[in-house]
């Protein structure tokens, strides 16, 4: 590749050999020819084709016949060589302009968007540029592309586009039609699709409105817009259990100078919220460190002193056997709750088979029983009537219970940042600046605003009569009422396997889990009371540089551990919206559980469909013959139909008039009105939520102002966290609580964090970038 470097056009001279746009072609299907230039007068060049034809012809019809010194910044007019796969000695020139910069993600190529609507990646000894362009370069290019091409470039260097992998299935337009297409090669932002019905293949840039994730977000994008004044929220991501294509927003870095100057659009109708987290776009330019101090610590084993036990003899467990080592919560508030039975006269032991398989772990008890399963622990706790709770025990081999993180530099601290109001000091650390985190009231509960009721009576509760810590989930009411409602799920079937695993969730459940509450008969070490239990885990607040303050366990955490509540101000939707609009909705989280169950099942529809369009799911081909229409996208269709070829730009010429899919990025067929098949109406759904009053919609809570531990957690692109609808002091559906539990394994020190589930473009003019550093980053969060 050339270096970096203003892109220079000087006027060719005479006899100078250069490209001209050949005439008597379709503006889609012109070429490019080589000739001399033989004159010139004013902005008319005069050249000398093959042939011996001397042509007129202006600046933007003609090109240099030799590659640039520099780099082609993105937007540059220019023409690119379109190869044959199987002929290669018939390579042509045609229009095209310049859409990615080479990069080693893409082999060094830059990708370029033909004037017919082809995508194709492209060498830079293979591109030349044009001697004039328009200032705004998509009025050059021909009418079927112009549009997606103007959208695209005045978006960039962000780009919205669809996640893939290989095998996947997607659907995509074609004919005016959605069509089952399976992934069968992907090229950095190119993908090789198969149409199941036809067999034949096509590359598609992806990016392209063409395939129906994108299509339906950004259907759904302009219809959020269309509805005015809103509230963004920080809904729940369904974890685990959508696993269509995902929608990216990449964001690239450009070194080298943009020709198309990039502006966005401030037409579109909205509220304008002011986000703490945009802040990020800056880099400290201040800072000259390279020490990441956000991360930097050490871990260390915490000393322990080892309690003596005598020989094991065989003998029937009692409470004689834990006299000397009976748990008494006060001594150790503040402890790592894995920590605790090793200090009062337990042991872990890692085990390993003697061939060198599978290590496995053990308890050894006071008395000296040797323990290997939670079942056989919790029995023992029985007998003995240790007061110890399962919280306290893992049989993970990969935990190590002594870890503890402590950060290598404290700039500033708090020792607890609940100022006693949480049952586990809450230490808050800056390693990074003498900043301490604004002022926000501590509380451990929800606080119920003007307009909302909360019914907390008896009577709007059930309980359970247990009396052995709700083991016997057949016998729980509680626990049967959690496996009960999954059947309320898209599925209709009713799911055992669901809730609390000694104290641990190892899954989200969607419809909501049902803790035992006041009324029921068991006690505080009931294996189904989890989330109404005070803090426990070892946390801490640190300052992180991007992303304001973060939090991080200071201590191993198995997979499914609960962690805290989120709670705040709960408001009406209304009340939420005014509060929103004065002093921001950074903060908000929807309680939104019965959208996100109902949204999952057959026959709900919503204001749009989750696919863009509405065919039977079971269908392998979709059939349907409704047309998207202009109306119902925000960017036009860019056709990057690629038939049997290579990602470097070959496909063979027949595709292109014997082939099933319109070519070249036309936009829908005239005369369509509408995205959807005239149907026949199903029948019509009703929200539980209507249910309790016609006006009733998501209630909102805000931890902006007061809150818990839980309005730190940040987001992540790839969560260590989920979050959870749980029932706890009534079964209103309208009021679960939020809670946090780990999605999987967390080492000591590392940042805990959750996906928020901001829906991007739901804001006009609102952007924030995403800063998690995962590998799967969505780039935007709104």
């Amino acid at each position: 590749l050339p270096p970096h470097g203003v892109v220079e056009r000087p006027m060719p001279s005479i006899g100078q050999v250069v490209l001209i746009s050949s005439q008597g072609q379709e503006e889609e299907e012109e070429e490019w020819v080589h000739g001399e230039v033989v004159g010139f007068s004013g902005d008319l060049f005069s050249v000398k084709l093959a042939d011996g034809i001397i042509r007129k012809a202006v600046g933007k019809e003609v090109a240099y016949n030799t590659a640039h010194k520099v780099r082609l910044p993105v937007g540059t007019r220019c023409v690119a060589l379109y190869r044959e796969k199987d002929q290669m000695e018939m390579a042509v020139y045609k229009s095209a302009v310049v859409a990615e910069p080479p990069k080693v993600l893409n082999k060094n190529r830059y990708m370029v968007f033909f004037d017919d609507g082809y995508p194709a990646y492209v060498y830079h000894k293979d591109m030349r540029v044009v001697v004039q362009s328009s200032p705004s370069v998509w009025e050059d290019v021909a009418p079927s592309s112009r549009e997606f091409i103007r959208q695209y470039l005045q978006q960039y260097p962000e780009r919205p586009m669809v996640r893939l992998s290989i095998g996947q299935s997607v659907k995509t337009e074609c004919d005016s039609k959605w069509w089952m297409t399976k992934v069968v090669e992907m090229d950095a932002s190119l993908v090789l699709l198969m149409f199941d019905k036809d067999k034949r293949t096509e590359w598609l840039y992806r990016g392209s409105t063409r395939l129906g994730p994108l299509f339906s977000e950004m259907e759904q994008r302009k219809a959020r817009m269309v509805e005015g004044d809103q509230v963004v929220v920080r809904g729940r991501r369904v974890h685990g259990k959508k696993t269509g294509p995902v929608i990216e927003y990449r964001r690239e870095v450009e070194t080298d100078n943009v020709q198309t100057e990039v502006k966005k659009s401030s037409a579109t109708p909205g509220r304008a919220v002011a986000k703490k987290s945009t802040a990020s776009r800056k880099a400290d330019s201040t800072s000259t460190s390279t020490t990441n101090w956000e991360t930097e610590g050490t871990v260390y084993q915490v000393p322990r002193l080892a309690k003596e036990r005598g020989t094991f003899s065989p003998h029937t467990c009692s409470p004689k056997c834990v006299t000397s080592a009976q748990y008494e919560e006060d001594d150790h508030r503040g402890c790592n709750p894995l920590l605790i039975p090793l200090l009062v006269g337990w042991d872990r032991q890692i085990t390993k088979h003697s061939n060198g398989g599978r290590r496995r772990v053990f308890y050894l008890a006071p008395c000296g029983r040797r323990l290997s399963s939670a079942e056989e622990v919790h029995k023992y706790i029985n007998l003995t009537g240790l007061m110890l709770e399962m919280d306290s025990f893992n049989f993970d081999w990969w935990l190590h219970v002594l870890n503890e993180f402590r950060p290598a530099r404290e700039v500033c601290s708090i020792k607890d940042l609940s100022y006693g109001k949480e049952a586990v000091p809450i230490s808050c650390v800056n390693s990074i600046d003498r900043n301490y985190p604004e002022y926000v009231e501590y509380s451990t509960t929800r606080l119920p605003q003007k307009n909302v009721d909360i019914n907390t009576k008896e009577e709007f509760l059930t309980g359970c009569d247990c009396q052995d810590d709700c083991v016997d989930i057949d016998k729980c009411s509680c626990r049967q009422l959690t496996i009960e409602s999954t059947r309320c799920d898209w599925e209709d079937k009713m799911d055992s396997s669901v809730g609390y695993e000694y104290r641990r969730l190892k899954e989200i459940v969607l419809t909501g889990i049902y803790e035992c509450n006041k009324l029921c008969k068991c006690a505080k070490t009931c294996l189904n009371r989890v989330a109404q239990n005070p803090l426990r885990l070892k946390l801490q607040v640190f300052k992180t540089a991007k992303r304001g303050w973060g939090i991080r366990t200071l201590n191993d955490i198995p997979g499914g551990t609960y962690i805290c509540n989120y709670v705040g101000n709960l408001y009406s939707t209304e009340q939420g919206n005014k509060q929103g609009k004065d002093f921001g909705d950074e903060y908000f989280a929807d309680l939104d559980m019965i959208e996100i169950v109902e949204s999952r099942k057959e026959g709900y529809e919503s204001d749009i469909s989750d696919e863009g369009f509405r065919d039977d799911p079971s269908s392998d081909v979709s059939t349907s013959e409704y047309s998207p229409s202009k109306d119902g996208v925000t960017m036009s269709q860019l056709d990057g139909a690629m038939s049997d070829g290579d990602a470097g730009g070959a496909r063979k010429k027949s595709s292109r008039k014997t082939g099933s899919c319109k070519k070249g990025g036309l936009a829908p067929s005239d005369g369509v009105t509408g995205p959807r098949k005239e149907k026949e109406s199903p029948t019509k759904f009703v929200s539980t939520r209507k249910l309790f009053g016609a006006a009733e919609e998501s209630y909102i809570m805000d931890a902006k102002t007061i809150g818990n531990i839980g309005r730190y957690l940040n987001h992540s692109c790839h969560p260590n966290v989920f979050v959870q609808n749980v029932f706890v002091d009534t079964h209103d559906l309208r009021f679960p609580w939020v809670s946090f539990y780990t999605s999987t394994f967390v080492r000591s020190g590392q940042e805990l964090c959750w996906d928020y589930g901001y829906e991007v473009g739901s804001i006009a003019d609102k952007e924030i970038f995403c800063s998690c550093g995962a590998d799967n980053c969505r780039g935007r969060l709104l």
